[in-house]
């Protein structure tokens, strides 16, 4: 008969062993995302724009992803949609954007990229947005 003590103890380290590889994951995924051509290429937008420099302040850092809300941050193979978090030495906020692409051959395409500052209501700046000439 195995004891209580040793249940437990197998338990504990069984916890941290999940938590662990669930962390080990989700680490995983984020940096792949962000290596990924749509991800560089909103970041680099968002980095040369003077607007969002200005309430950012530079370096232009980004934070981590909520994974698990799929209605707001997905990528099927051909439409990209994100909330990222950024901050910078001047104050935080969400990045958004948007991305696609015909086929899996074709480059992506960052067609909107939006920005709103924590703190500041109401007011979204606009960074790139494909019905706007550049």
């Amino acid at each position: 008969m195995v004891s209580t003590k040793t249940l437990m103890k197998v338990a504990v380290y069984g916890g941290i062993a999940t938590i662990s590889a669930g962390l080990l994951v989700n680490w995983e995924i984020q940096a792949r995302l962000q290596k990924s051509e749509y991800f560089r290429e909103a970041m680099k937008i968002l980095r040369v724009h003077p607007g969002a420099v200005s309430l950012l302040g530079e370096p232009i850092k980004m934070g981590q992803l909520d994974l698990g809300d799929t209605t707001k941050n997905f990528c099927d193979g051909y439409k990209a949609q994100f909330q990222v978090p950024v901050k910078g030495p001047q104050s935080k906020g969400t990045m958004y954007f948007w991305a696609a692409r015909e086929n899996t051959n074709m480059e992506w395409d960052v067609y909107k990229v939006h920005l709103d500052i924590e703190g500041v209501k109401d007011k979204r700046l606009i960074i790139k947005d494909a019905t706007k000439s550049e």
